[in-house]
């Protein structure tokens, strides 16, 4: 009997094992065609793949020259495509009610952002498309969905990247930002009071121009908290002010050159947050606004004459300008506006510190007057 039963579980084991491997080879032939038509249906424009395979023994999903096509009006051929996009899947913790994903990465991904003639979006429609799915599926699914406590992303990651913004109504403000390296290193759902800032957080990119800007956010979160909490650095180095005018407001003073040096430390506890931002502007030159001068705003609190002759005519100082700012306040106030405060102490240190600096040249040229 015992030798009957072995058998049995033998012959069990083996028909498995084939069947896997069936699965396996069979996955090559079908999962590709499936994929794409899925992927149509989520995000309702055509979606082309090269190769697609899927691994049942590891749990694993990967698809190579992926391409999602962008929405009609829009010029650019693709929103998105992606040279590699790998899933890696953890299916042993579906015994423990848990959903972890090992690994979710993109190689190579290229995403296209392009605002029409017509001033429509294509990113707009295309991230709505995929929330709307997304709920449609959670609510399509709750059986699955209570079945399972816990999800952990242990790792989101995508590897030289590039983001391309297009605006066809002014061929100034497109942007381009390349050599985009980020990270997400366990993302945990619900999140566990005993972990303050679970998340890691990584992004270092270049942004293209005249001038290359380099970008570097590495930090901590905890994004599923009914309190925001974070530990985040940030910097920005070489970008160019000059490239960007298109983006910023209409001015009185418009800037013709300069580059920025940013450092930022935000840190925020239990929606407490507070913000130190460390700033420096080298070689920082404005052209004259054309307003009549009665019609001319201050700026930063000044006359703009007084500022564009400190900075083009005795030219700004040789060690160029710098100044720092905080932004401190409780998030759960109603009358507190983090942008708000940030732009008025913004306001309020380039105030200052061009004050200092332009009695430090006056009293100067005196001295050489005197």
């Amino acid at each position: 009997m015992v030798s009957f039963l072995r058998k049995i579980l033998i012959v069990f084991v083996i028909g498995f094992v084939a069947l896997l491997v069936a699965a396996q080879i069979a996955s090559y032939f079908f999962l590709k065609p499936i994929l794409e038509r899925e992927g149509r249906h989520l995000l309702r424009v055509p979606v082309y793949i090269e190769k697609a395979g899927l691994n049942f023994f590891g749990g694993s999903l990967w698809m190579k020259g992926v391409r999602v096509k962008n929405s009609p009006g829009f010029q650019e051929r693709d929103i998105l495509s992606a040279r590699t996009v790998a899933i890696d899947l953890n299916l042993l913790s579906l015994l423990t009610h848990e959903f972890t994903v090992r690994r979710i990465l993109f190689k190579d991904p290229q995403l296209a952002l392009e605002i029409n003639e017509q001033g429509e979006f294509n990113g707009a429609a295309f991230f709505n498309r995929i929330l709307t799915q997304s709920r449609k599926w959670v609510q399509g699914e709750r059986r699955f969905v209570q079945l399972v406590t816990h999800y952990i992303l242990e790792k989101f990651a995508v590897r030289n990247g590039a983001v391309q913004f297009v605006d066809r109504r002014n061929a100034d403000r497109n942007l381009s930002v390349r050599f985009i390296s980020f990270s997400l290193a366990r993302v945990v759902y619900p999140p566990d009071p005993e972990e303050a800032l679970p998340t890691a957080v990584y992004l270092n990119a270049t942004v293209s121009g005249d001038s290359e800007g380099k970008i570097l956010v590495l930090g901590r979160i905890n994004p599923f908290a009914s309190e925001k909490s974070f530990d985040i650095t940030g910097s920005v180095k070489g970008l160019s002010f000059a490239q960007y005018q298109a983006f910023m407001s209409p001015s009185p003073l418009p800037i013709t050159e300069g580059t920025l040096q940013l450092k930022i430390k935000a840190l925020c506890h239990d929606n407490q947050v507070d913000i130190h931002h460390q700033v420096r502007l080298e070689r920082l030159r404005f052209s004259p606004g054309e307003l009549p001068e009665a019609q001319v705003p201050l700026v930063f609190g000044m006359k703009p004459e007084a500022i564009f002759r400190f900075f083009n005519e005795r030219g700004a100082p040789a060690n160029a300008f710098e100044f720092d700012f905080r932004v401190l306040g409780d998030l759960d106030d109603p009358n507190f506006n983090l942008l708000s405060v940030a732009n008025e102490n913004l306001q309020r240190a380039i105030h200052e510190q061009l004050t200092v600096q332009m009695k430090a040249v006056e009293e100067k040229a005196a001295q050489v007057v005197g």
